[in-house]
């Protein structure tokens, strides 16, 4: 293996295809903190773990597959993780010592830090101390874990930390988990740390699979996840234990077979402060949203012309707002707050649905009781549509009412959307029945077609 040099436990991450680099681009910040979140039963709400509760568990040796058995040696598929250290383009993973404990608190004293784990808090230099010797020294040498230090070549310094724990007795997935110190957050290390266990795990460690999982309101450590190559696989509902309680978890994954090239992100990314016309902000829509949009979900108007037969109920509202920010990132959709300057209150909800040809989107929209008939329902189109058509360089907008919802068509139309026909029993209403759906379309200039549009018909052969 290029770059390895096994004799004496230090392996270069160069990985399998040299054109793919080890650090994942980051153009936003690294996490906070981003915490490993696979549970035992009955574990405690404080971990001294620097990567959550029950991460510290999982015990099989990859060399004995399902045996439920640790390495007595302290190996990973015959490699001695003891003294293993792992190297990449700007970073050293290398196993914990006491002396570290130092360096531990100190990272740990910003209270960011502490947002998506149970840890202790404060978190001090005993529990620093604790950590390294009695999880991340253990793990290595029972041959099922590698917890590293992760230090900046440049500075010596240690800027975080990362981990791979060995698959469970049920599962071939290694799990990594990573945070980086807020001083050095936006570098990029995460992803880097992230792709050298990835790489050292398939090439060495013998597995054929790795996966992150993290809450899914730890947004900043599901941008690592994508940009080390890492797919999102979906939700695990209540699985992510935090400071809050029990949190739905996120999870990507990463196989042997996969290119390990960043994943990029399903939505373009909207500006961080929304976009405005001075009147009406349009931003997206976070955990902190989720009473507007019970109100705006659940109303008697919005419940009469919806497109399901049943009312969401407010624990699956509450579930969508929670997933807001991730869901920009990862699709099929993003959600939007509507939000008037002046007053600075929440009008409206909007969303934008990625599911069909690339760069069409299908919106939804609506508008609280309290303020409806001030024009905010065209504004926002009008709104998005800029955005859309400029930086979100889509190529078409749609959206669809039912025939009687004459509020939303009046809306659309002074939104610059024409009429795109109508679709015969297509939508679904309450009663079980169906209604037709009037389609409304805008289509970017940049993108309008200049050809020839010619009828077709199909006849059929009575035989």
């Amino acid at each position: 293996m290029a770059g390895s040099d096994l004799g004496n436990r230090t392996y270069t991450t160069a990985g399998r295809r040299p054109d793919v680099p080890l650090a994942g681009v980051l153009s936003a910040a690294a996490p906070t903190l981003l915490p490993f979140t696979r549970k035992d039963a009955g574990a405690p709400r404080t971990d001294t773990s620097l990567f959550g509760s029950g991460f510290t568990s999982l015990t099989r040796s990859i060399g004995s597959p399902r045996s439920g058995k640790l390495s007595t040696m302290g190996q990973w598929n015959g490699v001695e993780l003891d003294d293993l250290v792992l190297t990449s383009a700007r970073l050293v993973l290398r196993p914990w010592q006491e002396a570290d404990a130092a360096a531990i608190t100190a990272l740990m004293a910003d209270p960011a830090m502490l947002m998506f784990v149970p840890f202790p808090n404060p978190y001090t230099q005993d529990d620093a101390v604790r950590y390294i010797t009695e999880v991340a020294m253990p793990g290595r040498s029972s041959g099922s874990a590698i917890d590293c230090a992760l230090i900046e070549r440049g500075s010596g310094e240690v800027v975080g930390a990362a981990g791979l724990r060995a698959p469970g007795t049920r599962t071939n997935a290694a799990e990594i988990g990573y945070w980086v110190g807020t001083a050095s957050q936006g570098s990029g290390y995460a992803s880097e740390a992230a792709r050298s266990l990835a790489t050292w795990a398939f090439e060495r460690g013998g597995v054929t699979r790795t996966e992150i999982r993290c809450a899914v309101g730890n947004v900043a450590s599901a941008k690592v996840a994508l940009n080390a190559g890492f797919r999102f696989e979906g939700i695990l509902r209540g699985d992510a234990v935090t400071p809050d309680g029990p949190a739905d978890d996120a999870v990507f994954g990463r196989i042997a077979t996969d290119r390990g090239d960043s994943i990029p992100r399903a939505l373009p990314r909207l500006p961080t402060d929304g976009i405005t016309d001075g009147v009406l902000k349009l931003r997206t829509l976070t955990r902190a949203d989720t009473p507007a949009l019970i109100e705006q979900l659940t109303n008697p108007e919005a419940v009469r012309w919806q497109f399901n037969d049943s009312v969401p109920s407010e624990p699956t509202i509450t579930e969508q707002a929670a997933r807001s920010e991730l869901e920009w990132l990862v699709g099929p959709l993003g959600r939007l707050t509507m939000v008037e300057i002046a007053s600075g209150d929440i009008v409206g909800t909007m969303v934008l649905r990625n599911v069909g040809p690339p760069q069409i989107a299908n919106l939804g929209y609506g508008v609280l009781p309290g303020y409806r008939g001030r024009g905010y329902t065209s504004r926002a189109l009008r709104l998005l549509t800029e955005w859309a058509f400029g930086p979100g360089d889509f190529a078409r907008l749609e959206l669809g009412t039912k025939p009687g919802n004459v509020a939303s068509q009046r809306s659309a139309s002074a939104g610059g959307f024409g009429f795109d026909g109508i679709r015969d029993s297509r939508l679904r209403n309450r009663d079980g029945t169906f209604s037709d759906e009037v389609r409304y379309a805008l289509v970017n200039p940049r993108y309008k077609s200049t050809g020839t549009r010619r009828a077709t018909s199909v006849s059929r052969s009575t035989g």
